[in-house]
């Protein structure tokens, strides 16, 4: 863990944040890759697996797939992203960050919302809570 820390706490603090979301991000989508079809999909769509037709089930277990390799694709990113830049405080990485936010974390939250309070929404929140958290923190360190 030394290699990735630097000498400035705020900028710490959000490297571990954002290694924290991005791995949450890698095992959510290993789970995805894997099991291809998780409990909260069922309630999503309204129907357990045997009661949908075999290839829209199929094709369903492909997105899924497919979503699950992107997960990890996202999360390796970051945390590449994490050693090559941003623990260097070079711009273009926090300003990735916010691209991330922008373009992935917010419309992921948004698209998943549930007024139960069920999954996914609390991880796609506290994701989201946790990358805005380490971009405010750090913005001084890169925009001073």
């Amino acid at each position: 863990m030394g290699k990735i820390l630097t000498d400035s706490k705020r900028l710490n603090i959000a490297i571990i944040l954002l290694l924290i979301a991005n791995l949450i991000v890698i095992i959510t989508g290993i789970l995805y890759v894997i099991m291809g079809f998780l409990p909260y999909h069922e309630r999503i769509i309204g129907k357990s697996p045997s009661r949908v037709d075999s290839s829209v089930m199929n094709f369903i277990y492909i997105i899924i797939r497919v979503n699950g390799f992107m997960f990890i694709t996202l999360g390796v990113s970051g945390i590449y992203l994490l050693f090559a830049g941003f623990r260097k405080k070079e711009k273009w990485a926090w300003i990735n960050g916010l691209i991330v936010v922008a373009l992935a974390t917010f419309p992921t939250t948004i698209l998943v919302f549930d007024p139960t309070f069920a999954m996914p929404f609390p991880l796609t929140l506290s994701l989201l809570i946790m990358v805005i958290i380490a971009l405010i923190i750090s913005y001084k360190e890169f925009f001073k």
